[in-house]
């Protein structure tokens, strides 16, 4: 089922995540939600959090995005021998990042028209259960990696702001003053902050 995606200054989007317990009942239904939500709003990598549930679960589709990417341009984010993934990531853990960085440009869907150049390790090794809750520890490359990392902050409640100089976060009130009151125009259902009533 296609959710409302949470937007900037809601409060689930600032807090760490539980794991999941194994036999939680909402969790078939939460990836479901989680997939058919991102593929609705065209996004790459959508984390639990976005959509409302406060549980280390997230996903990311770096196959598509490797698809829609000239083959040109796709060594800048690719290695020779990856074509991206679709998986789901239950109560990940990153296990060890490499110390080569690459700086890259990121969106974020809670964060709708920002795009801003973030730097992140071009490989990591990360340990979760896939959706049929079986325990994978994998290496992850380039666009791949960047992707888990993004969503692992969320399942930590980092935004992509965190990573921008404090200078760069002030130029962008009035812009996050726009999303947090809806005034940015997305093709997706967004969950703002709602006014509490007394």
């Amino acid at each position: 089922m296609i959710k409302p995606i949470y937007v900037y200054d809601q409060q689930i989007l600032e807090q760490p995540c539980p794991d999941v317990p194994h036999n939680s009942p909402i969790l078939t239904n939460l990836i479901l939600d989680l997939w058919d939500t991102m593929r609705n709003a065209q996004g790459c990598g959508l984390s639990a959090p976005q959509i409302g549930v406060s549980y280390s679960v997230f996903i990311i589709d770096s196959k598509s995005v490797f698809q829609s990417i000239g083959k040109a341009f796709r060594h800048k984010y690719y290695e020779p021998d990856d074509t991206g993934i679709t998986e789901t990531f239950i109560n990940a853990k990153l296990v060890q990042t490499s110390s080569e960085i690459w700086t890259a440009k990121e969106g974020c869907l809670s964060l709708p028209s920002l795009v801003r150049d973030v730097s992140r390790p071009w490989k990591i090794k990360i340990s979760y259960l896939n959706q049929n809750l079986e325990k994978q520890e994998c290496e992850f490359t380039g666009l791949t990696a960047r992707m888990i990392l993004h969503e692992l902050d969320h399942i930590n409640g980092v935004l992509l702001l965190a990573h921008l100089l404090p200078f760069s976060q002030k130029m962008l009130y009035f812009k996050l003053k726009s999303i947090k009151n809806g005034k940015v125009k997305v093709t997706y259902p967004t969950m703002k902050k709602q006014k509490l009533v007394a």
